[in-house]
């Protein structure tokens, strides 16, 4: 893989174990030698962050900008992570492609980390995987009113709702309504890619008019491709995979739930609270027989756990 890529993450000192473990999945799962890594500091300590550039990361912090909500990240350090999400070409200068992991990612298969990559570069698209498809049991979120007589109802879809409460047009909200949610824990762009000070722009403006600021990224990405026509390229769920899980005990590996179970490439943790910060909880998962097992789902936790005999 080109040294012109870097993979970017971020979060607190909470989320450093999580951070090492992916820094560590990439390096295990590179077929020769992986991207750049890079890391915002959100709150780590100074000791985590030796550990990191010893380990050869670039460590950066989010400067300061008058637009940022200094009340929500003075209550919540770590939302500079996400705030940070928007700004990648600015704090990580001289890569020509980066892919952002969030914090609870892991890498299973590098073919996903290739994808993702290799779709941002072609064209300067935003490469991201959009909610929706197989895995959601219901691709629209309605409240029905008065019983639901007449058939009315309320809209309650990610891009509505957080659409609403930053302030935007009634023209916009019906349109992005009830498009696919671009789910901002995985995405790749070029540094080049006009996006980003699109993407700036919008974020802008949810925080002048009250938006919500730990989701301000994700709607920012979603009105630069639905808003403003930037180009996007739409990658299979395993380059992003929440949910539900299923695991190939004979490799072993967690695969997709359903049929032809392909091997995931990036895991996501999104969800999985107690997984998160706790390496020795478990979820159960079914194998390819429908059978259940109790595993981590945290990377090296998961491989020792599912290789036991009897697991």
């Amino acid at each position: 893989m080109s040294r012109d890529a870097i993979v970017v993450t971020g979060g607190d000192s909470v989320y450093f174990p999580l951070i090492e473990e992916l820094r560590q999945s990439l390096l295990a799962a590179a077929p020769g030698v992986p991207p750049a890594f890079g890391v915002i500091d959100a709150g780590l300590t100074v000791e985590q962050v030796a550990v990191l550039t010893d380990a050869g990361a670039t460590v950066v912090r989010m400067p300061d900008h008058p637009s940022f909500p200094s009340g929500a990240l003075s209550k919540r350090p770590a939302l500079a992570a996400n705030f940070g999400k928007l700004w990648l070409d600015r704090l990580f200068p001289g890569f020509e492609t980066i892919l952002w992991l969030d914090a609870d990612t892991w890498v299973q298969d590098y073919r996903a980390v290739e994808l993702m990559l290799g779709a941002a570069q072609h064209n300067g698209a935003l490469a991201i995987v959009p909610g929706g498809g197989r895995y959601w049991e219901r691709q629209v979120d309605l409240r029905f009113l008065f019983g639901g007589i007449g058939g009315l109802a309320q809209l309650r879809t990610f891009n509505f709702k957080n659409g609403r409460h930053a302030g935007l047009p009634l023209k916009v909200l019906r349109d992005i309504g009830t498009r696919a949610l671009l789910n901002a824990g995985v995405y790749a762009l070029r540094a080049d890619s006009p996006h980003w000070v699109a993407m700036r722009r919008w974020q802008a403006y949810i925080f002048k008019n009250g938006g919500k600021p730990f989701t301000s990224d994700q709607i920012a990405m979603g009105l630069s491709v639905y808003q403003d026509g930037l180009a996007v390229e739409l990658l299979p769920t395993t380059c992003n995979y929440i949910r539900p899980w299923r695991v190939d005990m004979r490799i072993p590996a967690i695969v997709e739930f359903y049929y032809p179970y392909p091997k995931v490439g990036i895991v996501h943790l999104a969800g999985q609270k107690e997984i998160r910060f706790d390496p020795n909880a478990t979820a159960e998962v079914l194998d390819l027989d429908d059978r259940p097992h109790h595993l981590s789902l945290r990377y090296g936790h998961f491989q020792r756990m599912a290789s036991k005999p009897g697991a």
